[in-house]
């Protein structure tokens, strides 16, 4: 398509430094495309597949460029024709590899060698193929090459499959598909090589991997195999060179099994690879122990048997990185103790350690809740003259953030700062979740060891820091803060913090309203939690189970019977079937309900109790408890006082008096303390007429009501509402 192009020079005894001819074309400018190519063939080696040119090919193509710039200057003219034109020995093609650019970087082809380099003329790749893989129309060069017949080279299958292999990593969503996906194709063409090679089946393995289909990966590498077993000779000896699978793509295949968490295929093909010579060395099992590492559900027992592996492998020795992705792989397991069975092999084994393998250990007694040991190697690491980078003082931070050591932790994030090391946010988080769990625990026991407005105060010094710092604040860190100030009764700025996160231009999520939500029921402030819980279904937010129990706290703390009522009923509606009540809801509504008085009320607490027992939270049908004997001693006072109406309106309902046995004696256990009292008590004032009971000498922890008083019971109740 391109027609030849003629280029004039003058004679070399002019001496012209490099000038241009009449067609305005240099030898300089022909000599610097001569050097393009060389840059070409080695930047675009492995993505064009030149790297399998061999070296005579190689030489012919650079021997055919050097001769005819040297014919420049024996010549006053010369020819260059297209790659289709066959000429004499010294003629060489020159085809542009995008045909729009004509000043980009130009492809050579030789039509045939030169004389002098002594090899025989050998067909370079078409560069039509290689055109159009480099504007991306893939599907053209897959066209062009099957229509191209038998004579294509091996290079230049591999460029086309390497194309269709590209990508193609394994989606998040398992139903998702890439329609641009040409895998497939790819294995068409390696079925129609007439001698497909090794690489080409290594491009195609690579690309399975990489897409999570290690069936089809296993099935490729067993085809090579295949190839290699029906190409030796006599002696052992491949026909086909190379033809043998190397170790890459074996540990390809592995990563592949590994990655799907197929760890006996992974061990089957270890066994399998070992009896046909290729023995994995120690980056093998380094790769293999990564992958167990990073799995979302670690896999520290396989990582243990890839470690004990790697110790009987002959001429492999695990190194340090070896040992330390193990520990990796049980500290993210939470097994700390193994993490540190680890950690003081690599000490006996007198290794020298460095700060990513102290870093493992801590992070494992920091998941382990072991803040002390976690502490102490950081003393141990620093007496060794290893320095401690960023990511080991926020592990030990997190540590201390674990233990609610807090003071400790803020001791640490100044060595940070007086260290020149940033603190970046999981760092700060952990100290501000430190803060967090030590004003919740004091708000629980009220020791009076620390103050609550102290904690919430340099938690909210720390929000600031996070700030003045620029480091970024995510919906944990508010959170955190939030639940701090709530343990202080601080209701004022949680709501500010709930503020903050939207001028940060973070959302506030679930856990952030209702930890602001407590600290306005720890204040007894009802109006502000009822307008956060309505904040957060404006956000688009459904409110949970903890939502609506940090809601009716503060209901409860405020004494706010109706509301409280309200969200029950709510929470019971068919419609609303995300949520429904737990014991915490029964427990709280009952003791709101309970301490408001009133027959309203009263009528109230009977119906939620109701509710409950439909719903099976209470005196569920499954339990030991029957119709004569209930346990009421696991309950709360407001719950069982409302139990005991529930027990005696039944009994009235059931009553039926043509059977005379379907009356008998009645046991509430209420165990040996206060509940007694308290259910002797709405026996005696609550019900009408009054029922009185007594306490068996055996049986100390059970209130007994006798049939005939039951009797009496039911037959004034039948005639009351006659």
């Amino acid at each position: 398509p391109h027609p030849p192009i003629n280029f004039k020079c003058p004679p070399s005894s002019s001496r012209r430094p490099a000038g241009r001819g009449d067609d305005g074309i240099g030898i300089s400018r022909i000599w610097r495309r001569s050097i393009t190519l060389r840059e070409i063939l080695l930047k675009n080696a492995k993505r064009m597949s030149f790297h399998s040119f061999t070296a005579p090919r190689m030489a012919a193509i650079f021997s055919a460029v050097v001769t005819s710039v040297m014919a420049f200057q024996s010549q006053p003219s010369w020819s260059f024709l297209p790659s289709t034109e066959r000429g004499s020995s010294n003629r060489c093609a020159l085809l542009p590899i995008n045909p729009r650019s004509p000043d980009a970087s130009f492809d050579w082809s030789c039509s045939y060698a030169s004389k002098s380099d002594g090899h025989a003329s050998e067909k370079v790749p078409s560069l039509s193929v290689y055109a159009l893989l480099e504007e991306g129309r893939v599907n053209d060069a897959v066209a062009e090459i099957r229509n191209s017949g038998p004579e294509v080279p091996s290079s230049t299958y591999h460029a086309v499959i390497e194309a269709c292999c590209a990508g193609g990593f394994e989606p998040k969503r398992k139903k998702q598909k890439n329609k641009d996906d040409r895998i497939e194709v790819a294995a068409e063409l390696l079925q129609s090589m007439d001698d497909a090679t090794t690489h080409a089946h290594e491009i195609i393995i690579s690309g399975y991997a990489r897409r999570g289909r290690w069936q089809d990966a296993d099935r490729t590498l067993s085809m090579l195999e295949e190839l290699f077993d029906s190409s030796m000779d006599s002696k052992g000896r491949g026909e086909v060179k190379d033809a043998m699978p190397s170790l890459n793509v074996y540990q390809t295949v592995l990563s592949a099994f590994a990655k799907a968490n197929q760890f006996n295929h992974m061990n089957s093909l270890l066994t399998r690879m070992r009896r046909r010579g290729v023995r994995p060395n120690v980056y093998t099992y380094n790769s293999l122990l990564k992958i167990c590492a990073s799995d979302k559900v670690p896999r520290w027992k396989e990582a243990l048997s890839l470690l004990s592996q790697c110790q009987r492998e002959p001429g492999v020795n695990p190194d340090l990185i070896t040992f330390t992705t193990a520990m990796k792989a049980c500290a993210r397991a939470r097994q700390p103790g193994k993490a540190m069975e680890l950690f003081r092999v690599v000490k006996d084994m007198g290794m020298e350690m460095d700060v990513y393998c102290y870093t493992t250990a801590m992070d494992a007694c920091a998941k382990g809740k072991r803040w002390k040991t976690a502490l102490s190697l950081l003393d141990e690491m620093k007496g060794k003259g290893i320095t401690p980078n960023e990511v080991t003082y926020g592990v030990a931070v997190t540590a201390c953030g674990n233990g609610g050591k807090w003071e400790r932790a803020l001791e640490l994030l100044d060595q940070m700062r007086e260290n020149d090391l940033r603190i970046n946010t999981i760092t700060y988080n952990s100290a501000i979740a430190a803060l967090s769990k030590a004003a919740r625990a004091e708000s629980k026991q009220h020791a009076g060891d620390v103050d609550t407005d102290v904690l919430s105060q340099k938690a909210l010094d720390l929000i600031k820091c996070m700030k003045d710092e620029s480091v970024r604040r995510d919906s944990f860190t508010f959170s955190s803060a939030i639940s701090t100030c709530g343990a202080a009764e601080r209701w004022e700025e949680a709501v500010d913090l709930i503020k903050a996160m939207k001028e940060d231009g973070t959302k506030p999520n679930k856990v952030a309203y209702t930890s602001a939500i407590t600290a306005c029921a720890n204040s007894r402030q009802w109006e502000p939690g009822a307008q956060l819980f309505k904040d957060m279904q404006n956000d688009g937010l459904k409110p949970d189970i903890v939502a609506y129990n940090a809601l009716i706290n503060a209901g409860m703390t405020a004494n706010e019977p109706l509301e409280v009522f309200d969200l029950w009923l709510e929470m019971c509606q068919p419609s609303n079937e995300r949520v429904s009540p737990d014991i915490v809801t029964l427990t709280e509504v009952a003791a709101t309900l309970d301490s408001a008085m009133g027959k309203v009320n009263r009528e109230r607490a009977d119906k939620v109790f109701e509710d409950a027992v439909a719903r099976g939270l209470i005196l569920r049908k499954d339990s030991l408890d029957t119709s004569w004997e209930v346990d009421l001693s696991s309950m709360s006072y407001p719950v069982a006082r409302t139990a005991c109406r529930y027990i005696f309106r039944q009994i009235v309902e059931r009553y039926d008096d043509s059977d005379d046995d379907n009356l008998k004696d009645l046991s509430l256990i209420t165990g040996a303390s206060r509940m007694r009292e308290c259910v002797r008590e709405v026996l005696r004032d609550e019900l009408k007429p009054a029922i009185y009971c007594v306490v068996p000498k055996l049986e100390q922890g059970t209130l007994q009501v006798k049939e005939k008083v039951l009797r009496n019971y039911v037959q004034a109740n039948l005639e009351s509402s006659a």
